[in-house]
């Protein structure tokens, strides 16, 4: 019986983490990409989803929203922890337009975007140079 407590409670730990690691890829996001209508959604451990509610961004020609969505999917790549990044099968980019009416909240997507891992490649680290002293 006292194995069950333990149990909820690594379990509790656990998601704990895994809401520390999306609210800081959210923060990132806002922080990159000057919106403040952001979520970040994970399904299943397996599908990202980052939507952007209300962006004059979602105004723009589907050209535009696609790069902009792919470098939002790149960022996904290089700051999500790897472990996690890696049991990725898809990062989704979408643009919403969110009203509410009385009780109701409308949403309507205007451009959605998904990636594969292969699509985006490796993630990249931060190369640290070491400065060296260049003789005069």
């Amino acid at each position: 019986m006292r194995v069950v407590p333990l149990l909820f409670a690594a379990g509790l730990i656990l998601g704990c983490a895994d809401v520390k690691e999306l609210m800081s890829l959210d923060l990132g996001l806002i922080a990159e990409f000057h919106e403040q209508g952001i979520n970040v959604n994970v399904y299943n451990g397996h599908s990202l989803t980052v939507s952007f509610a209300n962006s004059p961004r979602a105004n723009e020609p589907d050209s535009v929203r696609a790069v902009f969505a792919r470098r939002v999917a790149e960022y996904v790549r290089d700051h999500y922890p790897y472990g996690r990044y890696s049991a990725l099968q898809s990062i989704r980019v979408t643009f919403n337009k969110v009203s509410q009416t009385g009780p109701l909240t409308i949403t309507s997507t205007t451009g959605a975007y998904q990636f594969t891992p292969e699509d985006l490649g490796a993630p990249r680290t931060e190369l640290k140079t070491s400065k060296k002293a260049v003789p005069v």
